[in-house]
Parts: structure tokens; C-alpha cells; sequence
């Protein structure tokens, strides 16, 4: 016989799994049966037999005990909570220090009847009374997981400062000017141990920091070292300017540069290992007032793993865009400032097209992925490798599909539109303002106007806003400002723009409300129409009058668009598109 348990009590583990419809009231009552015999908790025991999963139990305790679940993604870890619980008591005891305040330890737990744990934190924490220990609840492998992530983050963290107090040391505080140094002298720091290890600590944290860039910067009394993450720089490290010497050092000798050379721009390449990935370094130095300033790309060789869908084209664009790289002929061409995400949309479209039925070949300046079964030429001036000459040769290849990383000059152009036209898809990039302005490039670099206008298939600009961070929306209503900027395309601005989310900031998205990066396009097919009003070379303000006539939406409206959508926010948007586009 089924016993009620459905009392006037605070409920069980069991009655609330069983009120969720997450176990039967069979399946209870043979797991009481084995509790009484083992004395395991009951939670444990409905694990083991496979009845729930490890988040139901811990969903369950939650409500059952009144304890909020950890959020791995939300919840900021602090440095202060993590340098009170040492390592080894977080990982015996499955805890995670995650707060500390004035009044209470925050901490996430697996098990919140762990009373010798708790105990210890207390003491740790020096807060004796009950309650000034706040317990987060969490599964195992994601306490775990959160656990070891963020102790390898201070760690990290505390080695670049050691590194930076070792280099300081090393160099003293007698250290001569840069522009006395000799060529021997830079030699000799560039090689101590801790300029290496301190040079390698700066590359790794940009990538765990998902940065594209670091600009490593002197000022007039110090240096300060900068990421760009999500399109934007902030500021990393502000070491002191006795390591500038031996880090620029550093870099230029793995960059095989000349490193007594301080007044004259480089340029120079290596390839950074760790923990299995191989980033290729791009590096650019030039003189400025204050010293040299150098800039390093980061190109992840074995990242790149996009697919068009994941780029964030609406549905509408995804599948015009599909159907013109499917066409058996013809020329796509993209247009943007330098890293509005043209050569990913181009790479996602080989990867697209890409099986063994094709032979497809692409000429970049320089390679940034590496992708099997697709023939890559790297430009090399020096070798008489150039876009042009490239091309030339590609089409001695038996090519279907050729990708032009860049239209420069009007050889390339020519030949690229021959190329289209004689039977071959072609994708290339080309700096424009949009769209329209996309397809009169061609015809300023001296291309035919009724040759431009059979080659082209599809013309898109682009560009990237950085996406609003999932875990901390919040509804809010733009400025006076931007709604004076909406102004003139919504009359009711204020209730057309009310109700609009962004990201108030946590510790997922470092306070900065944006997580990553998403794509908008301006895209313009090529109809009868277009082809007609190119081939007579008009002008980019008529062909611009015809798309949009013809259902064409400019990239500030396929912007604001994603901004109702709670994508992005409406200043994004206006900060990468001007008013007239």
C-alpha cells in the first residue's frame, strides 16, 4: 500500500520529485526500501539507479532548502574568495568560493549538509554566525569544471604579475634608455627567462580572453598592453616601463625582425603553441614618439569551424545567399572596412561548397585558416606571387571555384570578372560603403561596365555588432540622443524603440553587456533590372534607388532590426553604420 506523504510538513526530496512527475511513486517506495538497508540519501540513490539526473536532484534541493543554484556564467567568481579557500579544501569538499562581503562568505556546494565543510569556511571566513554562509547549489562536474577554471585564472593571473616583478627585478631600477640600448644589450634581455615566459603569459591570456589583437603601447612614463575583443580594444596590463625593452625585444626576434632597427616600420610573422592550439602571429611595429608600438594579430589556424547559418544572417538573407554560392558561374562580392567579418562569410561559403567534386583554390593576403581539401596560395611579392598573377595561374588549374582575398587594383579586377564570366564561381572582397558602391568599385577600377554587369551574381556589404550577453538582459528605452537619431525614420520614436533589451553586465561578459559578435548585410541579387542599369554605368545612388525598390534593405535596417530582436541594441548599430546607409 502507497503511503501519503503529502503532509502539512516542509516536503521531502522525494514528495517534490514526485509532485514534478520526475519519478513514479513505485520507484520511490523501492528506493526507500534500499535507504532504510544502506542508509545512502535518497537523492544519491535515485542518481545511482538512473531514476533522475544529477540537475533534477540539485533543481530539487534547491527548492526544497530554499538555496539558489549556481549559474556558472552569471555568478561572478572574486579573486578575494578564491585566495581565502585553499585548492586542495575546494576540491576534498567540492566547493567553490565564489563572494566575499562584509557580512557573509558566498560559496557554491554540492553537498549543503556538509557540515565539516561548513564549519571550516566559517572559519576560514572568520563568520561564526548562521547565515553569514550564503550556499549556492550545483552538479558536480559543473562545480568542478567552474572550480578549476577559476583557480587557473588567478594563478594565471598571478603569474603574469610575478613575471613582471621578476623582469623589474632583473632589469633594476637603473635601467638605460631604450634608444642608448645596444643591439648585444637588447639581445641579452630578450633571451632572460622571464621576458619569455612574461611575452608567452601576455599571448595566452589574450587568447583565453578571445582577443583578435594586442597593442602593446608605450606612454611617455609607462606602457600599457591592450586586447581587442569583440571589435573593441580594453585595456589588459599596465606594466611598468622597465619591461618595455625586453618584451618588444622578445617579440621582434620570434618575429624575425631586426631588432636594431627603431626608426623604420616591420613587419613579421611567428607561430605560437600551447595546450595544442598553433595561432599565427601577425606583427607590426612602427616608431612613435614615446618608443615603438607593435600590434600583433592572432589567426587561430585550426579554428575556423563557421558555418554560413551560424554567422547570423536572417532567414531571408541565409537563403538567398545560399541559393547565388550554389550558382555554377558568376562572381560574389563582399564589401566592408578592414574586420567587418567579409573573408569569415567568404571562408563559410567555401566550407559551404566544399566536397570532392570540386576544385576549389584561393589566393589570400594572408592564408588566416587552413582548410583541408581546399588549395591555398599565400601572396609573396617577393616570389611574384600576387593576386593577379595568382589568378593567371589558377586558371591553367582546371579551377570551379576561385576566391580572390581581395580586389585591389584593376589587373586583379579583370581578370577576375573574366574568370566569372568564362564558366568559374568567384569570390572576392572589395572596399566599399555598401552595396551599390560594391558594384561601381569595379567600374572606377577601370572594368567594363557590361562585363561587371553579366559577372556579378550577388553584391553584399557587411558589418559585425557585437551581440547583447544572454545571461544578463535587461528591458530598457535609448537615450534622447539616439532617439533623436532614429528620429527621422520613426516618427513615434519613443514608443517604437520602448521595450528594447541589452546587457546590463556580469561576470560572463566582464561587465561589458556583449558577448561576441553576429553579421549584418546589406545584400543586392542581381536581377535583369540591376544588370541593366550597371551595364549603362550609372550611378551608385540609382542603383541603389532600383534595389531598394526591388526589396533590397540597407545594413541600418537589417541592423535595427536584430536590435528589436533583443540581438544587439540600437547603439551598436549606429556605431557601425552611418546615417545614409
Amino acid at each position: 500500500m502507497v503511503r501519503n506523504r503529502m503532509q502539512s510538513r516542509a516536503p521531502s526530496i522525494g514528495d517534490l520529485l514526485l509532485r514534478q512527475g520526475l519519478i513514479t511513486e513505485v520507484q520511490l517506495e523501492d528506493a526507500l526500501a534500499e535507504q532504510s538497508e544502506t542508509r545512502e540519501r535518497l537523492g544519491e540513490l535515485l542518481c545511482r539507479r538512473g531514476h533522475i539526473s544529477e540537475s533534477d536532484l540539485v533543481d530539487a534541493l534547491s527548492r526544497q532548502l530554499g538555496f539558489r543554484r549556481f549559474d556558472p556564467a552569471r555568478d561572478g567568481i572574486e579573486v578575494a574568495a578564491l585566495d581565502l579557500v585553499p585548492l586542495e579544501f575546494a576540491r576534498r569538499h567540492n566547493v567553490l568560493p565564489v563572494r566575499l562581503t562584509a557580512d557573509a562568505l558566498q560559496v557554491a556546494m554540492v553537498d549543503p549538509l556538509d557540515v565539516e565543510a561548513l564549519d571550516h569556511l566559517r572559519r576560514l571566513a572568520k563568520r561564526e554566525k548562521r547565515g553569514q554562509i550564503e550556499i549556492l547549489l550545483e552538479t558536480p562536474a559543473a562545480l568542478e569544471a567552474a572550480r578549476e577554471k577559476n583557480y587557473e585564472r588567478i594563478q594565471g593571473s598571478r603569474s603574469v604579475s610575478q613575471l613582471i616583478d621578476k623582469v623589474v627585478g632583473e632589469v633594476g631600477s637603473t635601467a638605460i634608455l631604450e634608444e642608448d640600448e645596444d643591439e648585444e644589450e637588447a639581445q641579452r634581455r630578450a633571451q632572460e627567462a622571464g621576458v619569455v615566459n612574461l611575452v608567452d603569459q601576455i599571448i595566452a591570456q589574450a587568447l583565453q580572453a578571445r582577443a583578435t589583437d594586442i597593442h602593446i603601447e608605450p606612454l611617455e612614463k609607462g606602457l600599457v598592453i591592450r586586447y581587442r575583443v569583440d571589435g573593441l580594444l580594453h585595456d589588459a596590463l599596465t606594466p611598468p616601463r622597465a619591461v618595455y625593452t625586453g618584451v618588444i625585444s622578445r617579440i621582434k626576434i620570434l618575429a624575425n625582425m631586426d631588432i636594431a632597427e627603431r626608426r623604420a616600420s616591420q613587419d613579421g610573422r611567428f607561430t605560437f603553441r600551447k595546450d595544442g592550439r598553433e595561432v599565427d602571429v601577425r606583427v607590426s611595429d612602427i616608431p612613435t614618439i614615446h618608443g615603438e608600438k607593435i600590434v600583433m594579430r592572432l589567426l587561430d589556424k585550426t579554428s575556423f569551424n563557421f558555418a554560413l547559418r551560424d554567422l547570423g544572417f536572417e532567414e531571408d538573407d541565409h537563403r538567398i545567399f545560399v541559393d547565388a554560392i550554389h550558382q555554377p558561374y558568376g562572381m560574389i562580392l563582399l564589401s566592408g572596412p578592414t574586420g567587418s567579418g567579409k573573408s569569415t562569410t567568404l571562408y563559410a561559403s567555401l566550407l559551404e561548397l566544399r566536397n570532392e567534386t570540386l576544385n576549389i583554390t584561393t589566393v589570400e593576403d594572408p592564408v588566416e585558416y587552413q582548410m583541408d581539401r581546399i588549395n591555398q596560395v599565400q601572396v609573396s611579392p617577393r616570389k611574384n606571387v600576387t593576386f593577379a598573377t595568382a589568378l593567371r595561374y589558377f586558371l591553367r588549374q582546371d579551377p570551379d571555384v576561385i576566391m580572390v582575398g581581395e580586389i585591389r587594383d584593376q589587373e586583379t579586377a579583370d581578370m577576375a570578372v573574366r574568370a566569372a564570366l568564362t564558366g568559374h564561381m568567384v569570390f572576392s572582397t572589395i572596399h566599399a560603403n555598401d552595396a551599390p558602391a560594391t558594384a561601381t568599385r569595379l567600374l572606377s577600377m577601370g572594368v567594363e561596365s557590361f562585363m561587371t554587369a553579366s559577372a556579378l551574381t550577388l553584391v553584399a556589404a557587411q558589418r559585425l555588432v557585437r551581440r547583447n550577453c544572454p545571461h544578463c538582459l535587461e528591458e530598457y528605452t535609448p537615450s534622447d540622443d539616439v532617439l533623436m537619431a532614429l528620429g527621422s525614420a520613426e516618427p513615434d520614436a519613443v514608443e517604437a524603440w520602448s521595450h528594447l533589451v541589452r546587457g546590463a553586465g556580469c561576470a560572463a561578459c566582464k561587465n561589458r553587456g556583449f558577448s561576441g559578435r553576429v553579421a549584418i548585410i546589406e545584400r543586392m541579387v542581381m536581377t535583369p533590372e540591376l544588370r541593366q542599369v550597371i551595364a549603362e554605368n550609372r550611378s551608385a545612388a540609382d542603383i541603389r534607388a532600383l534595389a531598394t525598390a526591388q526589396g533590397m534593405r540597407t545594413l541600418r535596417e537589417t541592423g535595427l532590426a536584430k536590435a528589436r530582436a533583443g540581438v544587439t541594441t540600437v547603439e551598436e548599430v549606429l556605431r557601425v553604420c552611418l546615417r545614409d546607409e
